[in-house]
């Protein structure tokens, strides 16, 4: 590579730097069965985290779904327990509701439920890290 090539690829190399990819997993039923949320903040000047929720129950299906955008104070989303076998409710911040099914890898945008469900824990920054915290027994709720 010549000099000046890499002296214009340097500047583009820091601003890839301030980029973050973190992802958590709520292990179901082992390593095969998971809600994973996959958090990017593309670079650094980025305001918002994009998120996606990534649905796998192996071998049977394994997809990723989108979700809204969220500021970097915000980007907690919690899990509660959908009632059914293999189905989950997340809420993204304070007011985005999704509905997912680990049983086919179904994806859904809800709206609010009338009362809220029990919470099983919540996918936030913990020490500095990006993980899945799970609530504490007797506790009424994560966030």
């Amino acid at each position: 590579m010549t000099r000046h090539l890499r002296l214009l690829l340097l500047p583009l190399a820091g601003l890839l730097a301030g980029c973050e990819i973190d992802n958590a997993a709520f292990m179901i039923e082992g390593k095969e069965h998971a809600l994973i949320i996959n958090r990017e903040k593309p670079y650094f000047w980025s305001d918002q985290y994009e998120l996606a929720v990534i649905v796998s129950r192996m071998p049977t299906c394994q997809r990723r779904f989108d979700m809204k955008p969220a500021r970097l104070n915000t980007a907690v989303v919690t899990v509660f327990d959908g009632g059914e076998p293999n189905r989950y409710i997340l809420r993204q911040g304070s007011s985005r509701w999704y509905a997912v099914n680990t049983t086919d890898c179904v994806f859904s945008v809800i709206d609010k439920p009338a009362t809220e469900p029990p919470a099983i824990g919540a996918f936030r920054k913990k020490d500095e890290q990006f993980t899945f915290v799970p609530v504490k027994a007797g506790a009424a709720g994560a966030s």
